[in-house]
C-alpha cells in the first residue's frame, strides 16, 4: 500500500506555504537536539533535513545553509542589486535595508 505524502515542490509552494513549512522545520530545530545538529553540520545536510521535516522538494541547485547565533554576527550576505547605469553621472542609491538578506521577506503577504 503506498504512503501519502505531504511533499510539495518548492517552486510550485505560494508564499505562505513555503513560511509555514519552514516555521515547522525551525520549531524543529530549537526543540529537537539531533535535528538541530544535522541543520548545522553542512549545507547538504541541512538541506536533506529541512527537505524531510518541512516535506519540501528542493530544486537540485538549490541551497540551504543554518547559522548559529555567533555566525550571524560574523557573516553578511548581501543581494547584488539590479544593473542601472548611472543617469547624468549620479548613480541610483541602493539602501542597504534593502539588500540584506533574509529572502522571506519578500514572501509575505
Amino acid at each position: 500500500m503506498k504512503q501519502e505524502t505531504n511533499t510539495k515542490n518548492w517552486d510550485k509552494m505560494n508564499n505562505d506555504e513555503r513560511l509555514d513549512r519552514l516555521t515547522s522545520v525551525l520549531t524543529r530545530a530549537g526543540s529537537d537536539i539531533k535535528f538541530r545538529d544535522r541543520c548545522l553540520s553542512s549545507t547538504e545536510a541541512a538541506k536533506k533535513a529541512v527537505s524531510e521535516a518541512g516535506e519540501i522538494d528542493f530544486p537540485p541547485d538549490f541551497e540551504v545553509q543554518f547559522l548559529t547565533p555567533e555566525q550571524r554576527m560574523k557573516k553578511l550576505v548581501l543581494a547584488v542589486p539590479d544593473f542601472i547605469p548611472p543617469e547624468n553621472g549620479k548613480a541610483e542609491v541602493r539602501n542597504a535595508e534593502d539588500y540584506q538578506t533574509c529572502s522571506y521577506f519578500y514572501w509575505r503577504t
